[in-house]
């Protein structure tokens, strides 16, 4: 999966995660062929869905194909392996039917990625949020570390982080930034940083939601993100 987006990444010549916070299934896939010759990954939460029905497993399988990008389900689990599976594996939303890579939070250690790791059946590659965009979040320095201990120990599963800068010089994995834009917020819940800033604090990837779908011209913000 590592070499899968990195390729993508070259071959697109993009480091452009797209965040797909909609809450309409129609309003999802109009973007995503607004935004698909452009992203390397798109970024969901199904669960905001108001309309979510089986068949857009299909069209979400189709349309990464389509245009050549991955799915991240931002989901952010965070459970004891066994309720993990379910989740990942059940449910209405069946997650590792369509999403290429999942997120969860390291405060439960690596009892998920051990689950994971023996589970015969294909599963979606991880990544893990050892920093977070939001304000006064109380991850520190050491839960962050801990985060990379777990992530090493199991390499065929995580491919990387969810964070803020890359916090350790370890080619093995992918650092992505969430909370990217140029454009003053009026979200005091989030702090925001411009590309230019995430690239310099080691990202490989941008992850830009708001900045483009509420742009007064999303084609234009498109390409200059990517």
């Amino acid at each position: 999966m590592y070499k899968e987006l990195t390729d993508i990444i070259k071959t697109k010549k993009t480091r452009l995660c797209f965040s797909a916070d909609f809450t309409s299934s129609k309003e999802l896939v109009e973007w995503i062929h607004k935004v698909g010759d452009h992203i390397c990954l798109l970024k969901t939460h199904i669960d905001i869905l108001e309309d979510f029905e089986g068949t857009l497993i299909e069209t979400l399988n189709t349309l990464k194909k389509q245009y050549n990008f991955l799915i991240l389900e931002d989901r952010k689990f965070s459970d004891i392996g066994k309720t993990f599976h379910k989740q990942l594996y059940g449910g209405i939303y069946r997650i590792s039917d369509w999403a290429d890579i999942v997120t969860i939070h390291g405060i439960s250690s690596k009892g998920m990625l051990h689950y994971l790791n023996t589970m015969p059946t294909v599963s979606p590659k991880i990544l893990i949020v050892s920093q977070m965009s939001s304000k006064d979040n109380i991850i520190d320095s050491l839960y962050t570390s801990k985060c990379y201990e777990i992530a090493k120990q199991f390499p065929a599963v995580v491919v990387g982080f969810i964070c803020q800068n890359r916090f350790v010089d370890d080619a093995a994995f992918l650092f992505a930034s969430p909370g990217v834009s140029i454009e003053d917020s009026t979200d005091k819940d989030q702090q925001y940083k411009t590309p230019q800033q995430a690239f310099k604090n080691g990202s490989d990837i941008v992850i830009v939601g708001g900045a483009i779908y509420k742009h007064s011209s999303p084609l234009t913000a498109i390409q200059f993100y990517k």
